[in-house]
């Protein structure tokens, strides 16, 4: 529910067999290296799916998923920043094939790494979109490789760790239905397709070095859902009734396969914000205290997760009158004690590196009003400098919120003068960016939206 302070101061699918050819569901695109191809052959076209798993299909063609490599984000970054510094460095030389292997893990099985770019694939394409020819690379993280994966390497999953059991036959196809079948391929039952660890082969990630970049499923493993036996795959993909597949049966559960997250109004609501204030009548210059909870609902790993570096959640604290025009910015005090906590108020100052700072010139930060407080991760480079290329991160300083942690932070406002006889509403608002504009105007792409999450 929404609800403010009132304060009284006294005083389209195109399919593309044209230009490739779609033969038993695999591409003929042309590669000089035939090997190589005959790799990303090992692997179904998804338009082979499409015939039999048509709303799974739709789902998968709108995703994050099905733009893992043409997202305009990712390749900006890997043939801008990531592939120049494998290419300069030999510390990170392995950035080239790493980024492939959980971006377009059909390429990085096939050794095709950098793929060769195309300009066809423009501003969030995914991999069916119509216009210009497209890629092996393009199809992402698509049907048929998630569903011949067998295990992970290991103990743990992490950085694309993943046995793919991909062969030039059609492959039995492993899931979590009980008893599947299918008249195209043989089936498999799975368990790891149901646990969280399937998804921690791509969403933790440890540079080279020793920090981890992204750690979503660790996260959710430290934290209080693995007890209550919820995974991943609950929220992510949640369960529905219906026909997985159009001559299959109806099933009381099979899994939604739109895999919601942190690009669309899914992170609103998953936290909650309350203003706690003594009094609401008061005197021009008076000056007051007061404390906002802020509650980390939904999420079961941290927020925000992810690339957290880039991902920003703040909270913006002001005083408004009845029209919603602001009034005064209430900032967030600082703490003179505690080092790190530049890295956690907003600022315009350009002290942030798009990859080491021995590469880059700095750019604004934030690209926010300045002073209020931010939940995200700081990278740190070997040169002491706060980076946005994770690969060169030595340091991870983070104030992120814990899954069902309740955090609060204090203020104090001192009454202005020109608001005697007024009254105004003080009000506070929890914001969500995928990342800040100054980095996306550096790239060359563009802004992303500002999703509310919570306000009072």
């Amino acid at each position: 529910m929404k609800k403010s302070r009132y304060l009284l101061i006294i005083a389209t699918i195109f399919f593309i067999s044209a230009i490739f050819g779609v033969s038993n569901g695999k591409f003929s695109q042309n590669i000089t290296d035939t090997e190589t191809q005959k790799k990303y052959n090992y692997y179904d076209n998804p338009q082979v799916c499409l015939g039999c798993h048509i709303e799974k299909f739709e789902m998968w063609e709108t995703s994050q998923m099905s733009k893992a490599f043409t997202g305009d984000f990712f390749k900006a970054q890997y043939y801008k920043l990531a592939v120049v510094d494998a290419g300069r460095d030999e510390k990170v030389k392995g950035l080239t094939s790493g980024c492939i292997g959980c971006h377009s893990p059909s390429a990085y099985k096939a050794g095709d790494y950098p793929p060769t770019p195309t300009d066809s694939v423009k501003i969030d394409s995914f991999w069916n979109q119509k216009g210009g020819i497209k890629l092996f690379a393009d199809r992402g993280v698509f049907c048929d490789f998630c569903h011949t994966i067998e295990d992970f390497e290991g103990t743990a999953p992490f950085n694309h760790n993943y046995v793919s059991k991909a062969t030039p036959g059609i492959d039995p196809k492993r899931g979590d239905l009980e008893f599947p079948w299918s008249p195209y391929h043989k089936t498999a039952r799975s368990e790891l397709h149901e646990d969280a660890q399937f998804c921690g082969i791509c969403h933790n990630e440890l540079n080279d070095f020793g920090v981890w970049v992204k750690a979503t499923e660790i996260e959710y493993q430290d934290g209080p859902y693995p007890a209550k036996q919820i995974a991943c795959q609950n929220c992510h993909m949640p369960p529905v009734a219906g026909k997985p597949a159009k001559m299959g049966p109806v099933r009381d559960e099979n899994h939604d396969h739109w895999f919601g997250g942190g690009f669309t109004g899914f992170v609103e609501g998953a936290a909650k914000i309350n203003i706690d204030i003594e009094g609401t009548d008061l005197k021009a210059g008076e000056k007051i205290n007061f404390s906002i909870k802020v509650h980390h609902l939904a999420p079961g790993h941290k927020f925000p997760t992810g690339a957290s570096e880039e991902r920003d959640v703040w909270l913006h604290v002001g005083v408004y009158d009845n029209e919603g025009n602001e009034l005064d910015h209430i900032k967030i005090p600082r703490n003179p004690g505690d080092p790190n906590d530049k890295y956690f108020i907003t600022t315009n100052d350009k002290v942030a590196y798009p990859t080491h700072s021995r590469y880059s010139e700095p750019i604004e930060r934030d690209s926010l009003p300045e002073g209020d407080r931010l939940y995200h991760s700081a990278f740190i480079d070997s040169n002491g400098n706060f980076t946005y290329g994770q690969w060169y991160a030595t340091k991870d300083i983070e104030n992120r919120l814990k899954p069902l942690e309740e955090r609060i932070e204090r203020y104090q406002w001192a009454v202005p003068g020109k608001f005697a006889g007024q009254t105004v509403v003080l009000r506070a608002v929890l914001n969500y960016r995928r990342m800040p504009d100054s980095y996306a105007k550096f790239l060359g792409i563009p802004t992303r939206p500002t999703l509310e999450v919570s306000r009072d």
